[in-house]
């Protein structure tokens, strides 16, 4: 799925979260942009839960070993199947003052 630049609004395609450390460059108008980080958590916690609970009620797994399993199933199902919905924001660098 291809995303779209905030800032010339061209769709690019964009790298996976390991692939850069901070932010990584817009091909078309070199902005610096990045995955939104509210995206990442809500995505997570919405997964977890949605794994968790049912492991819990009707499976009767424990909760520590079904956080377990659903945090382990959203780290490795995270590149393929969430990573192109999160939104892109851009950068914004602030200088260091003096202390």
């Amino acid at each position: 799925m291809s995303q779209h630049c905030p800032h010339c609004q061209q769709s690019i395609s964009s790298p996976l979260l390991s692939r850069y450390e901070d932010f990584f460059a817009c091909p078309h108008c070199h902005c610096a942009l990045a995955h939104h980080e509210a995206d990442i958590m809500l995505y997570a916690l919405a997964f977890i839960i949605t794994i968790t609970t049912p492991l819990v009620v009707f499976g009767e797994v424990n909760s520590l070993i079904a956080m377990a399993l659903s945090m382990l199933a959203y780290h490795f199902l995270r590149p393929k199947f969430f990573e192109s919905r999160f939104r892109l924001r851009i950068v914004k660098f602030f200088p260091i003052e003096n202390i």
